[in-house]
Order: structure tokens, then C-alpha cells, then sequence
């Protein structure tokens, strides 16, 4: 949602980030799980019920498990030096 980008910087960018999570191959329904998770966490840490910020965070969140999902099969491979995508209000607003 726009903020700094530190992970970036000291950790790597999205082609890191999908390697740490492809190639698990059939998950069944772990996305839709996880994703009802982050929605019903969203109420239970206490944040903000403002329908448009509950919306953002869904959408990125839906966003970002279908695009976990693109390499999950056990023989996907990330390409290399995919930028960090950037969110806000509005979704995906670029990918650097």
C-alpha cells in the first residue's frame, strides 16, 4: 500500500518473494482458506471496519494469493527480477 520499500531493498523483489512460496504443487483449498483468514483477521486484530479499506485489503490480498498460485505447480519457476508491485486504494498501481 505504498510504504517504504525496505524489504525490497535488504531482502530481494517478487521474484524472491514467489520463490519462497512455488512449487508446492495442488494445495486443495489452502488459497481460499488463507485468504478467509486475512479477511476475518482484518476484524479480529481490531482494524479499521471502513468498507473501502476492507475492500483494498481483500482485493490485495485476493491479488496476491492468485498470483502465488500462477507458480505453484512443483516444476514452476519465478522468472528473476520481477519488480515489487505496489498497491493502493484503487489495486494494483504498478509493478515497481
Amino acid at each position: 500500500m505504498g510504504g517504504p520499500p525496505t524489504y525490497s531493498q535488504a531482502c530481494g523483489d517478487e521474484s524472491g518473494v514467489l520463490t519462497l512460496h512455488c512449487g508446492n504443487g495442488d494445495m486443495g483449498d489452502l488459497p481460499e482458506r488463507f485468504l478467509n483468514c486475512f479477511v476475518q483477521a482484518l476484524a479480529a486484530v481490531g482494524l479499521p471496519a471502513d468498507r473501502d479499506f476492507r475492500a483494498a485489503m481483500e482485493a490485495y490480498m485476493r491479488w496476491a494469493v492468485d498470483n502465488v498460485m500462477l507458480y505453484s505447480a512443483v516444476d514452476a519457476i519465478v522468472p528473476p527480477g520481477l519488480p515489487m508491485p505496489r498497491w493502493g486504494w484503487d489495486g494494483l498501481q504498478n509493478a515497481a
